[in-house]
């Protein structure tokens, strides 16, 4: 059975106007991974200079060369692939998300604008095959979740301006739902005034230096650097809280 709720208010297309309302002025804007793209800037350049190797190899290169209209066409798209590889490289591939001051607006699909507000949770998910690099899955209060990986250029900030964004809306209430003896509960951790609960065990918030994510795991370590506890990196959402947490008690 799905645990997505049924949506009963349609989605309205987002404008200019509506975003500026809605989100505030843009701040910045991510763009499509230049490592990804810059192999499809160069192919041209690459499919050139193999046109150029086979004329040589067939001993036609000069008698190609001899005609003005050749040697032009041929420079105007040696320039061209030299530019658009730079161009690439410099800035990737097209817009992908947009930092306002009050959210993000999500330009892969629809677009969809996200207020800080409605960002409900973030978790960490190594990727299954083997390959360097992490995603974040962005779960928004109306069941949607966004993929924040690799594809995107310089993600690693974006993903800390959410960080911020999701832990100056949600560590207030946090904290004082742990004041009033609740337990809060984040996936395979469990954060309340006594401690973090990993399992049956808690472990007192004295005994947490650091909690850091290593090796698909999140992991609680104690003032001499010892693992003192761990839970699956995918199963502990919105963690950044609390690292939030112990680093506030541990410097306080």
């Amino acid at each position: 059975m799905s645990t997505t709720p049924y949506r009963l208010r349609a989605r309205r297309p987002v404008t200019a106007a509506s975003t500026e309302t809605l989100l505030g002025p843009p701040v910045r804007t991510f763009y499509g991974a230049a490592t990804r793209n810059v192999v499809w800037a160069a192919s041209p350049f690459v499919l050139l200079l193999g046109y150029g190797v086979w004329l040589a190899h067939q001993g036609l290169l000069d008698h190609w060369f001899n005609s003005t209209f050749s040697v032009g066409a041929v420079a105007a798209l040696f320039a061209m692939s030299i530019a658009l590889i730079v161009y690439t490289s410099a800035f990737g591939g097209g817009e992908l998300v947009r930092v306002h001051a009050n959210g993000i607006l999500d330009l892969r699909v629809g677009p969809r604008a996200i207020r800080w507000d409605e960002m409900e949770s973030l978790t960490v998910e190594a990727p299954r095959d083997g390959r360097p690099g992490v995603r974040h899955l962005l779960r928004t209060t109306d069941g949607v979740t966004l993929s924040l990986g690799p594809s995107i250029g310089g993600v690693a900030d974006l993903v800390d301006e959410v960080r911020v964004r999701m832990a100056e809306h949600h560590l207030p209430s946090v904290r004082a739902r742990i004041a009033e003896g609740e337990a809060v509960r984040f996936g395979a951790m469990t954060a309340c005034e006594q401690g973090i609960a990993v399992g049956p065990r808690v472990v007192a918030w004295d005994e947490v230096a650091e909690v850091e994510a290593e090796a698909e795991e999140i992991v609680l370590r104690g003032p001499e650097g010892q693992r003192v506890a761990a839970a699956k990196l995918a199963e502990v959402p919105n963690a950044f809280l609390l690292a939030e947490m112990a680093h506030a008690r541990r410097t306080r």
